[in-house]
């Protein structure tokens, strides 16, 4: 078929009202959430180091852009917060188009680094875009169910133990990041939801990641429950007081509801 029959086709009424049908039919906010839904491909900016030069890729404009805020986000300490943090914000309205990928890396960086959440948390804040709230949501989303539901068919127990290891870390940098972002306005409700799922899974955890949740529980406790700790949570702390062998768990549950 040529072009002019194609245009041809474009102007009679039949096609005209067909057209305007299907898109009077669209769901254009059906179509947008499958849109937003679609993994970002941390593979396209080509972030990884290649070691065979032979096979080296132009570097574009946006990895120079995303590399260099990437590493002054990596220097970040209270010392230099302070001037490195316009500087960032300052990075990242300037290239709109890869703020979800750069909100998806502070979200793994905060993660991984506990001790700088605040200082993540307050970069997120200070970035400009109209989208940032369903990006955080899509992205808090994400590794609730990478951390929470993960993939374990078929594995042996070794790396059963392994996954649940690893896991356990990155669940306590995932609450105490939702728990400040819940302080500062950004999110609601995820922190309960967070707090309940693994509460409802500390008990079938080894001694040393039970002790662990727990730390982080009391460090939540101290930024979401500042007028005391919900009662359910309360008797579940006394019932894993009363039936654990570990005395250390035991001490830190009374450090915990104060007793």
């Amino acid at each position: 078929m040529s072009i002019q029959e194609v245009q041809e086709i474009f102007e009679t009424e039949d096609f005209k009202q067909k057209y305007n049908s299907y898109l009077s039919d669209l769901n254009s906010e059906e179509l947008i959430n499958f849109l937003d839904n679609i993994e970002t491909n941390k593979k396209y900016y080509r972030m990884n180091i290649h070691k065979n030069k032979r096979y080296k890729k132009e570097t574009t404009q946006d990895t120079s852009s995303i590399k260099q805020i990437n590493c002054d986000i990596n220097k970040l300490t209270d010392c230099n917060y302070h001037v490195l943090k316009p500087k960032i914000i300052e990075q990242v309205n300037s290239v709109d188009y890869i703020i979800p990928y750069l909100i998806e890396n502070i979200v793994e960086n905060s993660i991984l680094h506990h001790i700088y959440i605040p200082l993540y948390v307050g970069i997120i804040k200070d970035i400009k875009c109209s989208q940032k709230d369903k990006i955080i949501q899509k992205a808090c989303d994400s590794y609730f169910v990478k951390l929470f539901q993960p993939d374990i068919q078929g594995a042996t127990p070794y790396e059963r133990l392994c996954v649940d290891n690893k896991n356990t870390d990155n669940i306590i940098g995932f609450s105490l990041f939702i728990a400040h972002m819940e302080k500062e306005g950004m999110i609601q409700g995820f922190i309960t939801k967070v707090i309940t799922t693994f509460m409802s899974t500390i008990e079938s955890k080894n001694n040393n990641n039970q002790h662990k949740l727990l730390v982080s529980f009391y460090n939540i406790s101290k930024i979401h429950f500042p007028d005391g700790i919900p009662s359910e949570y309360q008797q579940q702390l006394r019932s894993m007081k009363q039936t654990t062998q570990s005395s250390k768990i035991r001490f830190k549950i009374m450090d915990i509801l104060d007793e």
